[in-house]
């Protein structure tokens, strides 16, 4: 009985989240792609109130945009937003990295080795949310630190 733990709760609306999330950032949902409660919560097997949920997280993380009354879409990519982005987050884990080093124990090596190596298996596999997973694994440990 010592192996058992404590089972994780987790909300529907974060089920949901995570799941239109995923899709967006695989691009399964293209950027441009209307969006429909009604769809989703059809396609997930869930009720609308957890998908209405998620898209409005979604959608204050600039994902998805809405106009009431009239549609819900993915957000369209802008180049030169994408650039800047990209940009910030290099520099955050940047300053992450260079700030946790010194702070890491074998304990943290070993958990960012074995995310490396589900990164790299993912990526062969082209599993892109399985290789998203890997990477925010990794970068946690550097957060923590």
């Amino acid at each position: 009985m010592e192996t058992l733990r404590p089972v994780r709760r987790t909300l529907l609306r974060d089920t949901a989240y995570e799941a239109i999330r995923d899709a967006i950032v695989r691009g399964d949902i293209p950027p441009g792609a209307p969006v429909r409660d009604a769809d989703l919560a059809e396609r997930l097997g869930l009720s609308r109130a957890p998908v209405r949920d998620a898209l409005s997280r979604l959608g204050g993380e600039g994902l998805v945009e809405s106009k009431p009354q009239s549609y819900t879409r993915v957000t369209r990519l802008v180049p030169g937003d994408v650039r800047d982005a990209a940009a910030v987050v290099r520099a955050m884990q940047e300053l992450a990295a260079r700030t946790a080093v010194p702070h890491l124990v074998d304990a943290d090596i070993t958990v960012m080795r074995a995310a490396n190596d589900r990164f790299r298996e993912a990526a062969g596999r082209g599993d892109v949310a399985e290789a998203l997973r890997a990477d925010d694994r990794l970068h946690d440990v550097l957060v923590a630190a």
